[in-house]
This record gives structure tokens, C-alpha cells and sequence, in this order.
């Protein structure tokens, strides 16, 4: 994550300066691109004669694992609100109330042996997105903490038409 704007890095370099990464996740990453279509019929066909899509969404869902107090409070959307104490005992606090505005991030999700031309790397990137999961934090007697995250696209006036709910970015050799 980083914030609106950040310059996305190049497919085959990790992330740096305002790029942050959430973690480690568990089990299946998800990219959905969905859009059911409308279908119009007129009087001389029993069949469509067209279709439109009249809304868009992207959306990145994966099980955030290995939970740092910093990366629960940017899923909570609280990252600017946890307070520290030096103790005794030192403590570290993370408010639950989100608020009624979400903070938006730059996203990307990235993978060393993603691109279906080999083993090289790919990048989904969503240049403007909310985090729009419903927090739940499962534990388990043998399972570390986890929180089903999904990331939904905003539409970012500043990318090319194409590209304003996102792109996927792979190296090709």
C-alpha cells in the first residue's frame, strides 16, 4: 500500500519508499474483475439485441496473516490513530471506530512466479482503492491470527480510460 499517486515500481523490482507491504498472507489471493451485463430485446427478436455493463469492480481478496500492530491498523483504516505507552507494562492500541470516510491507498499485489509467460514476475496494481472487507480476526489453537482482507478499486481520474480500475503488469522473459 502507499499512498494516492505514488509512481508504481517496475514489474521485477520490490517496492520501495511509500510503498508499504501489508504482510504475509495464507491460503488463496483473489483478483475479481466483475461486471454483470444489462441485455436489451426489441419486438422482432426473441433474442438480445445488446448489451451493456453498466458497473465495474475490482477487487483483491487475501487472508493477511502474521498481524504487526501497523498492518491490523491500516486494514482497520486506523494506522494514524494507535497510541503507545511506555509502561510498565508498555502497551500499544489500536481503535476499533473507523470512521465514516475511508482512507484511500494505492495498492499493489505482486508475485515472483505470477506471469503465465514462466516463472517471472507479475504486478496487479489499483492505482486508487479502500479497504471494504468486514474485519474478523480468526484464531485457532494451531493457526496464527488472520484477517480476511478485500481491496476494492476506486476508478482514478488519472490513469488512461483503460487503466482507471486498475492493470496487471507482467515480464515476459
Amino acid at each position: 500500500m502507499a499512498p494516492v499517486g505514488t509512481a508504481v515500481p517496475a514489474v521485477d523490482t520490490i517496492p520501495g519508499g511509500s510503498w508499504v507491504e501489508l504482510g504475509a498472507t495464507d491460503g488463496d489471493q483473489k483478483v475479481s474483475v466483475t461486471g454483470d451485463l444489462t441485455f436489451f430485446r426489441d419486438n422482432d427478436h426473441q433474442g438480445p439485441v445488446k448489451a451493456v455493463r453498466p458497473e465495474e469492480d475490482v477487487m483483491l481478496n487475501f487472508t493477511l496473516v502474521g498481524l504487526t500492530m501497523n498492518n491490523f491498523a491500516r486494514i482497520m483504516d486506523t494506522i494514524a490513530d494507535i497510541t503507545t505507552a511506555a509502561g510498565p507494562p508498555a502497551t500499544s492500541q489500536v481503535p476499533f471506530k473507523r470512521g465514516y470516510i475511508p482512507t484511500e491507498y494505492a495498492c499493489i499485489f505482486r508475485g515472483t512466479a505470477h506471469s503465465p509467460f514462466g516463472n517471472f514476475p507479475a504486478i496487479y496494481v489499483l492505482p486508487r482503492a479502500v479497504v471494504s472487507s468486514t474485519i474478523v480476526i480468526t484464531y485457532g489453537k494451531d493457526k496464527r491470527g488472520s484477517i480476511d482482507t478485500e481491496l476494492h478499486a476506486l476508478e482514478d481520474d488519472t490513469q488512461a480510460d483503460a487503466n482507471r480500475l486498475g492493470w496487471l503488469n507482467v515480464q515476459t522473459a
